[in-house]
């Protein structure tokens, strides 16, 4: 038996088609088209800004802790019993010197991608060798304050202090109206729900605290929450489920609050505006 061999296609009469020349000459005898890149690294020697920024807001943590723990006292109980760890800065000793030498790695060679002169050599130079300065040109060092701790890295038994923090304060405020909605969201969904009114006042309550801690626009509903909580409590502990009135108002309330910290308004958001501006260029 013969094998069938498959049916042969036949070519396209179809032309290749043209396409426009990477370069051509315009009637003024300039080139134009696809632009050149021999002249650029084939790998980028740029900073890593997004891997710069997690170790930034990491060490931050870890000063925030240490400043924590020092201020109670722990600092030298910690050393006495071998066991520093909460309260040792993350710039000392050994793990100080490795954390300098990752960043200077991180933030790589020629960030400011010119040329030189030879009056400023020397000094664009150390810059570059310098990974604070490199920190502060990418805008880093003025949202996170503690990594100028880089200067001291390995040198044992550094002190922290409280200080304002505009990255810390962005993911703390961040925590707060992230915490302040879950509250309203569910207060809200369980209202009605019979087996949720004697934790009801817990919840308005536990409301009311995210309110004050974000307090901006949000703040006249603590005067809300405040007319009407004692009869709402008062209800909890003598009925099995809320009225159809007090429901209504906790589902109004919650589902008001939510909407707020939902719209972002300016004076409650401004611990946040410093890194959304540093993340838009701008």
């Amino acid at each position: 038996t013969r094998r069938r061999q498959a049916p042969v296609r036949p070519r396209s009469r179809r032309r290749m088609q043209r396409h426009k020349a990477l370069f051509a000459r315009d009637a003024a005898g300039v080139e134009h088209g696809a632009r050149d890149r021999l002249d650029e690294p084939l790998w980028p020697s740029g900073p890593n800004a997004r891997k710069l920024a997690e170790l930034c807001v990491l060490t931050t943590l870890a000063c925030e802790r240490a400043s924590r723990a020092q201020a109670r006292g722990e600092d030298a109980a910690a050393r006495r019993e071998g066991d520093a760890s909460s309260s040792t800065s993350p710039f000392d000793g050994a793990p100080g010197a490795a954390l300098l030498e990752k960043v200077r790695r991180l933030s790589g060679v020629g960030i400011r991608n010119r040329a030189p002169t030879s009056s400023s050599s020397s000094r664009d130079d150390a810059d570059a060798a310098d990974p604070v300065a490199a920190l502060r040109e990418l805008g880093l060092l003025a949202l996170f304050p503690h990594m100028d701790g880089l200067e001291r890295a390995g040198t044992k038994h550094q002190q922290h202090r409280a200080r304002k923090s505009p990255g810390w304060d962005y993911f703390e405020h961040v925590a707060k109206m992230q915490q302040l909605v879950a509250v309203a969201d569910g207060l809200k969904a369980r209202a009605r729900h019979p087996a949720n009114a004697k934790y009801a006042a817990h919840q308005i309550a536990l409301l009311y605290q995210c309110v004050n801690a974000v307090r901006g626009e949000l703040k006249p509903f603590k005067a809300t929450i405040e007319a009407r909580f004692e009869s709402v409590k008062q209800e909890t502990e003598t009925r099995p489920r809320l009225s159809e009135a007090s429901a209504a108002w906790t589902e109004r309330v919650a589902g008001d609050v939510a909407a707020a910290a939902r719209a972002f308004p300016p004076q409650a958001t401004e611990k946040l505006r410093a890194c959304v501006v540093a993340a838009g260029g701008g």
